[in-house]
């Protein structure tokens, strides 16, 4: 298999979120049954700016917990994390780092018939712009 050129979404999200949420289970799907709090982090789109160095990467950061303030408590420290690993240049060892952070959608209460009374689910969507390690 040939070397991955550009870093896995997925991966720079749970390498930056797992640390800074340690309250949280994060992952990348969701598991059933799904333990409170969760946090769901993964790419919903994107594309190669330069195949070699450079990727966009339109990411949904979601959290769930048993109160509403957790769960807006939790988008905005998902948040925060993931400022802070911009602004820091945070490299997660052997897949990269974010070279850009945009908020396209602030968190926000989405509620939904599948999740079960006493649940609350934030949602909110970031564009980033990702670099490999080197």
């Amino acid at each position: 298999m040939p070397a991955r050129m550009l870093p896995s979404a997925a991966d720079i999200l749970v390498g930056v979120l797992r640390p800074a949420l340690a309250v949280a289970t994060v992952g990348t799907l969701i598991p059933n049954p799904m333990p409170l709090p969760f946090v769901l982090a993964r790419a919903v789109g994107g594309a190669a700016v330069d195949m070699r160095f450079l990727a966009r990467a339109l990411v949904d950061v979601q959290t769930w917990a048993a109160t509403d303030r957790d769960a807006e408590g939790l988008a905005a420290a998902a948040r925060a994390a993931l400022v802070t690993a911009w602004r820091q240049q945070v490299v997660i060892p052997g897949t990269g780092s974010i070279g850009w952070l945009e908020e396209r959608a602030t968190p926000v209460l989405l509620p939904d018939e599948h999740t079960g009374d006493g649940v609350y689910r934030y949602q909110a969507t970031y564009e980033l712009t990702l670099r490999p390690a080197s």
